[in-house]
């Protein structure tokens, strides 16, 4: 068998599968003209450089999954710091055009893209929206002026 023609294997082979077909493959070589086993370790290493590759990358991906989803449960953790506190928090809209509103945070709400909301009335303000804790109609102690500060920082609103 060629280097060509097991290139075209599907890419889900294991390694158990690629040293069956490397014996298979030495079984039945011609005795007369035999395959240099240079070739066949060769064939080997590219295999074993591939299956690691393939296992970094999986490797990456999980990881990327678990910084995403720790990401999302310390932003649902300090929006919920919110509920009951009066907030000021941008429209939405351009930059130039857009306008503070103020509400009373109701809840906290995981949107299907994954990102994170403050429930105000029957709105859903995305908390990249924030802007700050109203301190004219609430009493804040100490530690929601610091949740305050820290959610700024994370959406780089001030």
């Amino acid at each position: 068998m060629s280097t060509s023609s097991t290139s075209s294997l599907s890419s889900e082979i294991s390694m158990e599968n690629f040293l069956t077909l490397f014996v298979t493959q030495l079984q039945n070589q011609n005795p007369l003209d035999p395959t240099d086993n240079t070739e066949f370790m060769s064939q080997l290493a590219q295999f074993s450089t591939l299956e690691q590759s393939q296992k970094q990358t999986e490797y990456l991906s999980d990881m990327s999954s678990i910084g995403s989803a720790s990401l999302q449960l310390d932003q649902i953790s300090l929006a919920s710091t919110f509920i009951g506190k009066t907030i000021k928090y941008s429209d939405g809209s351009d930059s130039s055009s857009s306008e503070t509103l103020s509400g009373v945070v109701e809840g906290v709400k995981l949107e299907e893209d994954g990102t994170v909301s403050f429930i105000i009335g029957e709105e859903s303000v995305s908390i990249s929206n924030f802007i700050e804790v109203d301190n004219t109609t609430t009493t804040t102690g100490s530690s929601s002026a610091a949740s305050s500060n820290i959610l700024s920082k994370l959406f780089g609103k001030k």
